[in-house]
Parts: structure tokens; C-alpha cells; sequence
């Protein structure tokens, strides 16, 4: 089992969801939890520098960005409604902006 830590953002993203897509993404995020290594396409999906998406389909497409972290923890990072074919740049900064708050900024 996976512990599954999420950006401080992650619950409001998660909520802004469309309910069909967010309940998707519940599931992905369980899935996460139970066996994160065997999540494989069309649910996971590695981006670069180890970071990773979750990928809901349906009317809308939403993702969820993430990382391992040490031992069995994971970092989600990031959780939009995708609107362009490619992964926006802008959202993969986003997330290792994120990351970097999650492993630095604890004060």
C-alpha cells in the first residue's frame, strides 16, 4: 500500500471536477494507494524527470500529476481539466513548483 499525500491545492482541484471525471479520478487515486506500480496506460502515464499523470477520459479529460517519493510515499501534485492534445508546459512547471513546496517548505 501506497500513502498518498496531496499538494495542500489537490482537494479544491479535485472538487472543481465535473462529478462523472472526479469520480474517475477518485478511483485512479485508490488504485494509486493499492498498487501504484502496476498502474499502467491508459491510467498512468510517465511525463519526465519522474513525474508521472493520472488520466481520466470521458466528456472532459482530466489529469493528475505525481511523483514517488522515499519508500511508499507519492506526491500528487496537480489535478486539471486538459483542454489541448499535448500536456501544457505551463502545468508541468506547476507541479514541480509544487514539488519543490512539498519538500523544502517545511517550516
Amino acid at each position: 500500500m501506497f500513502n498518498v499525500i496531496l499538494h495542500d491545492e489537490v482537494p479544491d482541484e479535485i472538487a472543481g471536477l465535473p462529478p462523472v471525471i472526479r469520480a474517475k479520478m477518485i478511483r485512479l487515486i485508490d488504485k494509486l494507494k493499492m498498487n501504484a506500480t502496476a498502474l499502467r496506460e491508459p491510467d498512468s502515464k510517465p511525463v519526465r524527470d519522474g513525474l508521472f499523470e493520472l488520466r481520466t477520459m470521458g466528456t472532459d479529460i482530466a489529469r493528475g500529476l505525481y511523483v514517488y517519493q522515499k519508500g511508499k510515499n507519492i506526491y500528487l501534485l496537480r489535478v486539471f481539466i486538459k483542454k489541448t492534445q499535448k500536456l501544457p508546459s505551463g502545468e508541468i512547471t506547476l507541479a514541480f513548483e509544487r514539488l519543490e513546496e512539498m519538500l523544502y517548505d517545511k517550516s
